[in-house]
């Protein structure tokens, strides 16, 4: 008979499990600072210089200035002067043929009937002089720039690890239950002992 029962109870326990998560974090509005600088064209001219001197040909009509009127002066003095003395001279020899039958009549005569020389000219014989710069345009261009500074935040990545929890709902146990009933030491102490008579 059996006189003992033994239960025995598992441990009972919920797991509470969480995945592992990988989050993607993106910006989807990024901002942009834009710098512009405008286009510049400078302009640089000068115009054209006309250099007209006349004074050449104004020189050449009479018209001097009191250096070179004062040498022309001179200049016609000193011809002059030469012309004078080689008339004189001429004379003085013409009178020296008086002795071979010349007559003064005669010298002044000849002298009378010479013509002075005669020459064409055009006035103003010299032109003027005529000298130019060309006129001069210098054009200097820059081109228009554009900055582009974006401003871009970093894809992140956010990893949260899994995790598992465990909670024990009930411990396990062994319960042992005793079906006899209670044992007397000495037997003669159990209140329904009954002494056996001997045959």
């Amino acid at each position: 008979m059996q006189l003992l029962k033994i239960t025995s109870t598992p441990m009972k326990y919920e797991l509470e499990v969480e995945n592992a998560k990988l989050e993607y974090q993106q910006d989807v509005t990024p901002s942009c600072d834009i710098t512009t600088l405008p286009s510049q064209l400078e302009i640089h001219s000068e115009n054209a210089q006309v250099r007209i001197d006349t004074y050449e040909a104004r020189k050449s009509l009479g018209l001097t200035n009191i250096d070179d009127s004062i040498r022309q002066y001179a200049e016609k003095g000193k011809e002059h002067i030469s012309r004078q003395t080689r008339e004189y001279v001429e004379f003085g020899e013409a009178m020296s043929e008086i002795q071979n039958g010349t007559e003064i009549s005669d010298i002044v005569r000849q002298k009378m009937l010479q013509q002075p020389e005669l020459y064409t000219t055009f006035l103003p014989s010299v032109g003027a002089d005529i000298s130019w710069d060309p006129a001069q345009l210098d054009l200097s261009y820059t081109p228009s720039d554009v900055n582009l500074d974006w401003q871009i935040k970093d894809n992140s990545y956010i990893y949260k690890p899994g995790s598992v929890r465990m909670k024990i709902v009930e411990y396990a146990h062994v319960d042992i239950e005793y079906l006899g009933g209670p044992m007397y030491v000495p037997p003669s102490a159990d209140p329904s002992y009954t002494e056996e008579k001997e045959s």
